[in-house]
This record gives C-alpha cells, structure tokens and sequence, in this order.
C-alpha cells in the first residue's frame, strides 16, 4: 500500500520564538516539497524580533500565539495539535531546514505502517557547526532505518521533535506533558511504545539542525534536559559518573578533531566545553552527590573505633 493511496492528511506544525532569521526559509522549504502538506501551523510564544509579522506573510499559514509565561514545550505542541484534524502532524524546528524536496515524503513514508506512531528523521550538523556539536550528532543519527519497539529500552525510546511526526490518534491517547522542562519528546515515545506502537528513525527524511551555543547556554540546556530526566526516570549522576563522562566525551572529541582535521584550537577548548556540558547533567544531582561520598566517609569513621575494640 503506498501512502498516498491511503489519503492522509498532512500538517506541518513549527514552533516559533524569535526565529526571524530563519523561518522564511524554513517555510519555503516546506512548501516546495515534492509531497506539498495540507496544511503548515505555526505556534509563536512571544517573539519580539518580527517572526510574527513574517509568518503572516504567508497567508495560508495558520498562526497561533501562546503568552511566554505559558511556555512549555508540551503546551506549544499540544496547542498547534489540537488545532488541527490532520491524520499525520510533522514536528519541525523552526531552524531546521529539510535537506532536500523529499524530507517530507520520507518522513511520513513508514506511516504505511498501521503500527507506526512517531517517525523521526536525521538532523546533520550544519558546515558550521562547532566539532563537539558535530560529533556529537554524526554519533547519534547514523544512515540506518530502524524500528523500535520495546518502551523499557534508552535506546528505542529515542525522539526528537526538531524533526518528527506523529499519528494524530496517538497523540489523542498521550498528548504531550506540559509539566516537563524538555525531553517531552522521548516521554511521549516511552508512552506509546508502552501501547504496543512502533517508532521508526528514517534517516533519509533528513535536516539540517544544529546549534553552536555560548558555554552558559550549554549548562543551561544540559541541565533543563536532566531535569525532565529526573522527573521521568528518577535519574541521578554521582561524581564519579560526572568525571567519566567528561573525560569519555574528550577524549572523543580529541580523536575526532584530529581524525577530521578540525581546527587545532579544539584540542584546548573541548576541555571547557564538556565541562559546562557535564556540569549541566550533574547540577541537579549535585546535593545528593556530595551527600553520599560525606555520607560514607563518616560511616567509615564511625565505624573505625568499634573494629578497633573489637581486636
């Protein structure tokens, strides 16, 4: 059965804040797509830069608005959701640029798959893209489809809604959580996958995204996405662990500044990145990550004078 036998409508929906200087591409590119969609929405939560009065420029594009005080990644989904009746809603940043007229084709394609909840597609660094940054998404999105399955697997519980769509039935069953400072993306693929859906990565429906942030925005987005861990899963990261991962992360990303001859001032200043990077997934474990090392060395000391007695 090909999908466009099966006469499912298509809505694109692109949150918005102070993306004036990409969204009239990104919507260009949308609408020249070689499966053109029924409808593009696009959900602004305060812009203050003119995004607003380019998006209606556009005048088949539906613009919503959300007060910034409101603001939750969730929220701004499920608004832009629940005003739409498309079978099929696509989930794209506002400066993420599909890779070529067929990203929209490829991203609803595995649709014909009547299990098939959540699609997502490749995001490729862009040519500027710092080498952490670049590594870290050539690492995480590789060219092989795949299907997954099992909601109590990290790996299969992978989502992202930078570029994604999603089957309007399910997402009537799990909206998205409101509550949440990010990753509500991957709560939504646990939620599904625990309904006996599939969620497919189609590396062909393909993006550019990427972003090169000051080391502060770093921490924060780290620390934003732990939380959102925490409130899901109850994760937690000792010292130790933070240590691991820090020196893990650098020294792949020494290899791979000097594997892909990147620039030599890298090897200095990866050290620095990683370590904001680090510090934002360990600040919202840090009190009970001290508490445990002092809990265990007073342990011991109280310890130690009744195993002398005991000679």
């Amino acid at each position: 059965m090909q999908l466009n036998s099966m006469h499912l409508k298509i809505s694109v929906l692109i949150r918005t804040k102070n993306e004036a200087k990409d969204i009239t591409k990104t919507l260009a590119l949308v609408m020249d797509q070689s499966l053109p969609p029924d409808e593009i929405i696009v959900v602004d939560s305060g812009s203050t830069d003119g995004t607003v009065a380019l998006v209606q420029q556009h005048s088949h594009v539906r613009l919503l608005t959300m007060r910034p005080e409101d603001f939750t990644f969730g929220r701004s989904l499920n608004l832009g959701c629940a005003a739409t009746d498309a079978d099929i809603i696509v989930m794209l940043s506002a400066h993420a640029f599909p890779y070529d007229r067929n990203w929209l084709k490829h991203l609803v394609q595995p649709f014909e798959d009547p299990y098939v909840a959540g699609v997502y597609g490749k995001q490729v660094p862009h040519v500027d893209a710092d080498p952490p940054v670049e590594r870290d998404y050539r690492s995480f999105y590789n060219d092989q489809p795949r299907m997954q399955t099992n909601p109590n697997d990290g790996g299969d519980r992978a989502f992202s809604n930078a570029n994604a769509a999603i089957r309007r039935q399910w997402w009537e069953k799990r909206p998205f959580d409101e509550t949440l400072s990010g990753c509500e993306d991957v709560a939504w693929a646990w939620a599904v996958l625990s309904l006996g859906t599939k969620i497919a990565y189609a590396p062909e429906a393909a993006v550019y995204h990427s972003h090169n942030e000051q080391l502060r925005q770093v921490y924060k987005r780290t620390c934003r996405e732990t939380l959102a861990l925490h409130a899901l899963y109850g994760h937690e990261m000792g010292l130790r662990d933070a240590w691991k991962t820090w020196r893990k992360a650098v020294s792949a990303d020494w290899q791979f500044i000097l594997h892909e001859k990147k620039s030599r001032q890298w090897l200095l200043r990866s050290p620095l990145y990683r370590l904001f990077w680090t510090y934002g997934y360990l600040r919202p474990s840090l009190p009970v990550a001290l508490w445990k090392p002092m809990h265990k060395w007073w342990a011991r000391k109280q310890a130690a004078p009744n195993e002398a007695g005991s000679v």
